[in-house]
C-alpha cells in the first residue's frame, strides 16, 4: 500500500473524528438534567449527572424512509430531489433525528444528501444508489435507484459542432448506405467500470460528417454527439469525454449489458444510417492492484500501472539507466503484496537475476544472483520464489547449467535453499498458487528434457505440477499431457487456486524426437498460440478453450492465428453481479486494436513480424458448461507503438522513495 494512501486513511480518520466530537456536542446533557439523570431537552440522549442513573448515550435502533425511492435526472433538466427521514428508539421512545445523523452514499457523485437528510441529483450520473444514515455504531439504509439520460455534444467537441446537432437525428429511417461499422470495443466486452481511456472506433459510412454515439443501459444513457477522429483513412476514432464514459460504466456497473450504436449524418440532416449494435458489459467490482509489463522500446524497461491511481499512461520503472543490467530486462515476477520483484535480465541464454525491493528502490543484493533462472513465480506470503534454468541442457553453455528440476530461492536474499525433484522431467514456466486456503501447488511447463532447446523455446510441452502436503513436496503429477505436434506451455494458477490456464500452439513440422522445434511452435510468442483452461480439482478432464477471448476483433476478420501469450492472472476475486463471481486475466496478442494495427516487433528476423500489445479479459471462474471468457480489450494505458509482453500482478502499488 502506498505511503500517501496511508496518510489519506489518516485524513480521513481524523475528519471523521472531527464529525463524531461535533454530534456529540449536539447532544450534550441540558443544565436541567445535570444534576439528577432525568431526560435531556435536546432528545434525552446525555448520560446524566452525578448521583443519576446514566442513560444509553445513543439509539438502539434507526429506520429510514422511504426504504426505496427512484430518480430521473438528465443533464438538461432540473436537480431532482428526495426527502429522507431518520427515526430512531432512544431510552424506548420513538424520536425524529433526521437531522442529527451523519449521512452518506455509496456510490460517490451521483447525489449529495445534505444535514436535513435531503438528496439531490449531481446531474453527471446515475445507478443503484445506497443511501445509509448512522449514529454511534447504529446506522440504517435506504435503496435509491436514478435514472440518467445525457443528450448533447462531447464536451471535448462542443465547438465543432452545430448548434443543436439532435435536431439532425430525429428520424427513425435508416438509410442503410449511411450506416457506420463499428469496430471496437469488441461486441460482448466486458470491462471495470474503473478503467478509463476505452476508445471507440468506427467507420463512417457515405457522405457523414456528423455522428451521434450512442451508449443504452439500465441506469444510464448517454447520447454524445461527436465528429470523426480520422484514423488515417480506414475510420474514426472517438475517445469519449471522461465524465460520459463514468456515468455510463458506474451507472451500469453489474447490471447487465449496455448497448453501442454510432449513426451517421450531413450537416444538413438529410438522412440518417445506424450501425448495428455492439453490446458490453460493466463488473460491479473495479479493478485494483499493480500491473508491471515488459516492453521492448529502446533497450526495454518493465513498466507499471496502478489501477487505482489517476494517471494517464503507465511509467518506465526498470530500465538499463537505473539499475546494473547492461542489456534487456524482461522476464519478471512480483511477490504478491508487489514489494519485491525478481528479473531474470539479458535474454535467452543467460539468466542473470536481479531481486529488487520495490519498497526502496533499490536492489535487495548485488546483480547478479549467484543462481541463474529464466522464470520465475513467489509464494504467497512473498518469502520464496521458485525459479528454473534448463537453457544450457545442450551443449552450448554448459558452464552456466542450472538443474532440471525446479529451484527454490530465498525471498529475501535471493540464494538457492533447495530442489523439488521431478524424476527426469524438466521443468519451465513455473507459477506457485497464492491462495493460502488452497493446497499448495506449483504448475510448470513439462519439456521435452532431451531437446537441444533453451527455456524461452520448450519443445513438445505439456502441463505437470507438484503439491506439498506440509512436510514435503510431492511428485509431479500430468495435468495436461504432451501431444506430439502441439506444444502445452506457460500455465498460471488462478486466485481460487484450482483453475490454470495455459497457452497451446500447433507445429507446422513436427520434430524429430530431441531436435529443436519448429518456430511455429516453439512457444515464444506463437502465431497460434491459443489459451486453455482446466483446473487441479478436474485433472484428466478435457480443457475448455477460451473462445470468446481467443478470438480476434472487426479489423482481424478471418485471421485466428493472434498469438494469445503469456496469460497472467489478477490476484483478487470480483463480482460480476452481486450472485457471480469474476477473475481477470491479461496476456500477449498481435491481433487488431480496433482501426489501429498491432506495433512492430523487435524479434530477430526467423519470429514473427508483428509485435505484441497487452490484453484483459473477464472470465467466469467456473469450468464446465463452456466457455467462462468474454471478449477482451486492450489495455488503454499502454504504449502502443512497441512491442509489449507478460504483464504481472501485485495486490498493491508501492511508490517507494524517489
Amino acid at each position: 500500500m502506498r505511503i500517501d494512501h496511508f496518510r489519506q486513511i489518516l485524513r480521513v480518520t481524523l475528519a471523521a473524528t472531527a464529525v463524531l466530537a461535533a454530534v456529540g456536542c449536539a447532544f450534550k446533557p441540558s443544565a436541567a438534567a445535570s444534576g439528577t439523570g432525568g431526560t435531556n431537552s435536546d432528545g434525552g440522549l446525555g448520560t446524566g449527572g452525578s448521583g443519576g442513573t446514566p442513560v444509553k448515550p445513543g439509539p438502539t435502533s434507526l429506520d429510514i424512509t422511504p426504504t426505496t425511492a427512484t430518480m430521473t435526472v438528465s443533464n438538461s433538466g432540473a436537480a431532482q430531489t428526495q426527502q429522507y427521514k431518520v427515526t430512531g428508539q432512544v431510552n424506548g421512545q420513538a424520536q425524529d433525528l433526521t437531522t442529527q445523523v451523519l449521512y452518506s452514499v455509496s456510490p460517490t457523485g451521483v447525489v449529495t444528501v445534505d444535514k436535513n437528510g435531503l438528496a439531490t441529483s449531481t446531474g453527471t450520473g446515475g445507478g443503484i444508489v445506497t443511501v445509509t444514515a448512522t449514529m454511534g455504531a447504529v446506522s440504517t439504509a435506504a435503496t435509491l435507484t436514478v435514472f440518467y439520460t445525457f443528450t448533447g455534444a462531447d464536451p471535448g467537441m462542443a465547438s465543432m459542432l452545430p448548434t443543436d446537432p439532435s435536431s439532425l437525428f430525429t428520424t427513425t429511417a435508416n438509410d442503410t448506405a449511411r450506416a457506420p461499422g463499428l469496430v471496437y470495443p469488441n461486441d460482448g466486452v466486458l470491462f471495470p467500470p474503473n478503467i478509463t481511456g476505452i476508445e471507440i472506433h468506427f467507420t463512417p459510412g457515405a457522405s457523414n460528417t456528423l455522428f451521434e454515439v450512442t451508449l443504452t443501459g439500465k441506469y444510464a444513457t448517454v447520447n454524445a454527439f461527436v465528429r470523426c477522429v480520422a484514423m488515417g483513412t480506414s475510420g474514426c476514432i472517438y475517445k469519449p469525454d471522461p465524465g460520459l464514459w463514468a456515468a455510463v460504466s458506474t451507472g451500469n456497473a453489474g447490471q447487465g449489458e449496455v448497448s453501442l450504436v454510432v449513426r451517421g449524418t450531413d450537416d444538413t440532416g438529410s438522412s440518417v444510417g445506424n450501425s448495428s449494435p455492439f453490446h458490453m458489459q460493466f463488473s460491479k467490482d473495479n479493478i485494483d492492484g499493480a500491473l508491471y509489463y515488459w516492453t521492448t522500446s529502446g533497450k526495454s524497461a518493465i513498466m507499471r500501472w496502478d489501477f487505482s491511481g489517476s494517471t494517464q499512461a503507465a511509467q518506465a520503472y526498470l530500465t538499463p539507466a537505473n539499475t546494473n543490467v547492461t542489456s534487456c530486462i524482461g522476464c519478471h515476477a512480483l511477490a504478491p503484496d508487489g514489494s519485491k520483484m525478481v528479473v531474470s535480465a539479458n535474454g535467452q541464454g543467460d539468466g542473470r537475476l536481479l531481486l529488487w525491493d520495490i519498497a526502496n528502490n533499490v536492489a535487495l543484493r548485488p546483480y547478479p544472483l549467484a543462481q541463474r533462472s529464466q522464470f520465475e513465480s513467489w509464494n504467497s506470503d512473498g518469502t520464496q520464489f521458485v525459479g528454473v534454468f534448463g537453457d544450457a541442457q545442450s551443449t552450448t553453455r554448459p558452464a552456466k547449467a542450472g538443474p532440471v528440476d525446479l529451484m527454490l530461492f530465498s525471498g529475501l536474499t535471493g540464494a538457492m535453499t533447495s530442489t523439488i525433484a521431478l524424476g527426469g522431467l524438466r521443468a519451465d514456466h513455473p507459477d506457485w498458487s497464492k491462495n493460502v486456503d488452497a493446497p499448495n501447488t506449483i504448475v510448470f511447463t513439462s519439456a521435452d528434457v532431451t531437446a537441444a532447446t533453451t527455456d524461452q523455446r520448450p519443445s513438445t510441452g505439456g502441463i505437470d505440477y507438484v503439491q506439498y502436503d506440509g512436510a514435503a513436496w510431492g511428485g509431479p503429477q500430468t495435468l495436461v499431457p504432451s501431444q506430439s505436434g502441439k506444444n502445452r506451455y506457460y500455465p498460471a494458477i488462478a486466485p481460487d487456486g484450482n483453475l490454470v490456464v495455459y497457452d497451446e500452439s500447433t507445429c507446422t513440422v513436427t520434430a524429430a524426437a530431441g531436435a529443436a522445434p519448429d518456430k511455429s511452435c516453439d512457444g515464444d510468442t506463437d502465431a497460434t498460440a491459443t489459451m486453455f483452461l482446466t483446473s487441479i480439482s478436474g485433472a484428466g478432464s478435457a480443457p475448455i478453450a477460451l473462445d470468446n477471448a481467443n478470438k480476434g476483433g472487426v479489423a482481424d476478420g478471418a485471421t485466428t492465428a493472434l498469438t494469445n501469450s503469456f496469460p497472467k492472472w489478477s490476484p483478487f476475486i470480483g463480482k460480476l453481479t452481486e450472485q457471480q463471481q469474476l477473475v481477470w486475466l491479461t496476456f500477449s496478442s498481435t491481433r487488431q486494436y480496433g482501426l489501429r494495427a498491432p506495433p512492430p516487433s523487435s524479434a530477430s528476423s526467423d519470429e514473427t513480424k508483428l509485435g505484441t500489445l497487452v490484453w484483459m479479459v473477464g472470465i467466469i471462474p467456473s469450468v464446465g458448461g463452456g466457455d467462462p471468457s468474454y471478449t477482451a480489450f486492450c489495455l488503454p494505458f499502454q504504449d502502443i507503438t512497441t512491442s509489449n509482453h507478460i504483464a504481472q500482478w501485485a495486490k498493491y502499488f508501492l511508490r517507494g522513495p524517489g
